[in-house]
């Protein structure tokens, strides 16, 4: 609908001054929302193109710096393994709100794949028994995952969703299990 109000305005303008008016095309480039969540995504609400690009550029320059951030933080995973398994639930704590900001903001910040390993990750440790947490196996293995994720992106796609759906099913494997303790 904008799309024709403008048209008929410029229209009316070139009418007025008794030229043809010009054939008007617009070309709409996604935006990093709709790349990030498909092609389906509808925005909630119209924002100016002014502000929306000024939004890209930021997210574009934080890119950078978001990848040393990142593996900082799969870093600190990796430390927080150990005293999580010994039943500190501040270890546990943070280790789940690390995961969970990996998954909202490495796919934003062009690590889309260490986003989804993340997304596993707090999909098992929501579910997961204190036995999970003592053994800790699947746990270190997302978390590998993700330092592989953030330090080769470029690992051939295939390999990385057999490593996701490797990753889910042990979490299924571990779902009858959970379901009879709870």
């Amino acid at each position: 609908m904008t799309q024709q109000i403008v048209h008929s305005r410029l229209a009316g303008r070139e009418a007025a001054a008794g030229e043809t008016p010009p054939d008007v095309r617009f070309i709409r480039v996604p935006s990093i929302a709709e790349r990030k969540l498909g092609p389906d995504y509808t925005a909630p609400m119209r924002l100016d193109p002014r502000v929306l690009d000024k939004m890209q550029t930021t997210i574009r320059k934080l890119e950078s710096k978001y990848g040393e951030a990142l593996s900082a933080q799969v870093s600190m995973l990796q430390l927080l393994v150990e005293p999580a398994a010994k039943g500190d639930t501040e270890a546990r704590g943070r280790l789940y709100a690390l995961a969970h900001d990996m998954r909202g903001l490495a796919g934003t910040f062009g690590f889309p794949v260490a986003g989804r390993f993340a997304n596993s990750l707090c999909i098992y440790l929501e579910k997961c028994l204190e036995e999970d947490w003592r053994d800790g196996s699947v746990i270190r293995l997302h978390i590998d995952a993700i330092r592989e994720a953030v330090d080769n992106p470029g690992t051939d796609p295939a390999l990385t969703m057999e490593t996701l759906n490797a990753l889910e099913r042990l979490i299924a494997a571990n779902g009858a299990r959970w379901k009879d303790a709870g």
